[in-house]
């Protein structure tokens, strides 16, 4: 028969006592299964709840809540109970954390659902709450910011007024004067939780009993997922946690940056100016490096007297691609030339390569190169003008004694 739910009767109860547990299994673990539990089995997108069961002088570790389409609640056991010693009264204690984290997310939840349908006319789809995340899937494609700001600011005036959060089975004419946000997915049995109007939603979950003790609502980040839209928010106790943690990060940058929080925006946006402003200047001297490397490597290799292509194999330390292809181009220009620069790559043991060829040569360079990529090891290709990639270093060191 369905266990008796004793979380309902009041969610910051953790103890209570029980009789007659019975040894059982749930999906290929251990679990004892009592007449009546405090502890919430996973259910509506709330993970179940943890603690102990003592019994027979023995105290289990319950890991996790569960619960059959019976009704029948399952408590997870962290190992398999002794065959004998579970006679006798069975007194269970529930995580006082994990319960409270639950209910404040639970009712984070309900409250941030209904001001989203105000704010940005989003309807929740569906809610997980986890232990590290807990997220909203709304049925927008996208929401603006200015429409998150008003739904979280319209929750946490919610909360400041610390109005009452009432969980209640109403009578058939009762409801149908509720103005529920969500129709009850049972027909019979329906439990209502009613943050003092503000939201009206059937819900079989561990609730906040006042707004006030959520503490604070903040929405942690928003993305894009299966065409919709998939909110993360935290409350109470994480909140705080999350604020600290971000407060951590940015007194470490403002550090780096020596400004204060207000002015890191303007100091981030010089550095990177600076930082562009640098890059281009390195990237010039590269590529005026890149043309005397280029000259000096065509003045000692002068077009062969019986004509034909002349191959020319330049290998530098630290150039990158963009300035290998500023070296190929260079070493091109010559009419008969067949330009192979590399470089050692940012990956170990692989070397950038750009190969490209004169005006009068008919030499395919990305056949070539996907030839040596492919005997040697690396990838590349291109037109037969040019082509880049990258090789091994095996790849490139066969490089100066194959033949075009």
């Amino acid at each position: 028969m369905p266990t008796e739910k004793l979380y309902w009767d009041d969610p910051f109860a953790l103890t209570f006592e029980a009789k007659d547990a019975a040894v059982a299994v749930f999906d290929a673990r251990p679990s004892l299964v009592l007449p009546a539990t405090r502890f919430y089995p996973e259910a509506g997108g709330q993970l179940g709840d943890t603690g102990t069961l003592e019994v027979g002088g023995m105290a289990l570790d319950v890991v996790d809540t569960q619960v059959t389409e019976d009704g029948v609640i399952h408590h997870i056991l962290a190992e398999p109970p002794p065959p004998e010693g579970l006679e006798g009264p069975v007194r269970g204690n529930v995580h006082r954390d994990r319960r409270l984290d639950h209910m404040a997310h639970h009712t984070a939840q309900h409250m941030l659902s209904s001001a989203l349908v105000d704010a940005a006319r989003a309807e929740t789809v569906s809610a997980r709450l986890g232990r590290a995340s807990c997220t909203i899937d709304l049925d927008v494609p996208g929401i603006a910011d200015r429409a998150l700001a008003a739904a979280e600011d319209r929750v946490n005036a919610v909360i400041r007024d610390d109005v009452t959060v009432r969980a209640f089975f109403p009578t058939e004419a009762e409801l149908a004067n509720l103005k529920l946000r969500r129709a009850p997915k049972v027909a019979e049995g329906i439990r209502v939780i009613d943050i003092d109007g503000f939201d009206q939603s059937p819900c079989g979950g561990t609730h906040c009993t006042r707004t006030g003790q959520l503490g604070l609502v903040r929405v942690a980040g928003v993305e894009k997922y299966k065409g919709k839209v998939r909110l993360s928010f935290h409350a109470a106790a994480r909140a705080l946690a999350d604020a600290r943690a971000k407060d951590a990060v940015l007194a470490a940058i403002t550090a780096e940056l020596t400004c204060g929080a207000p002015d890191a925006s303007a100091a981030l946006a010089k550095l990177k100016a600076d930082l562009r402003a640098s890059r281009d200047a390195l990237g010039l001297t590269r590529a005026e490096l890149a043309m005397r490397v280029a000259d000096e490597a065509l003045a000692a290799h002068p077009p062969s007297p019986g004509g034909g292509d002349t191959r020319i194999v330049v290998t530098r330390e630290r150039d990158d691609t963009p300035t290998l292809r500023v070296l190929a181009g260079r070493l091109a220009s010559r009419d008969d030339v067949v330009g192979v620069c590399l470089s050692p790559d940012g990956e170990p043991g692989e070397f950038a390569v750009v190969v490209q060829r004169g005006a009068a040569s008919r030499f395919d360079c990305g056949a070539w190169l996907k030839r040596v990529a492919s005997e040697h090891g690396g990838r590349g290709g291109g037109r037969p003008e040019r082509a880049e990639g990258r090789l091994s270093a095996k790849a490139a060191l066969a490089v100066p004694t194959s033949e075009p």
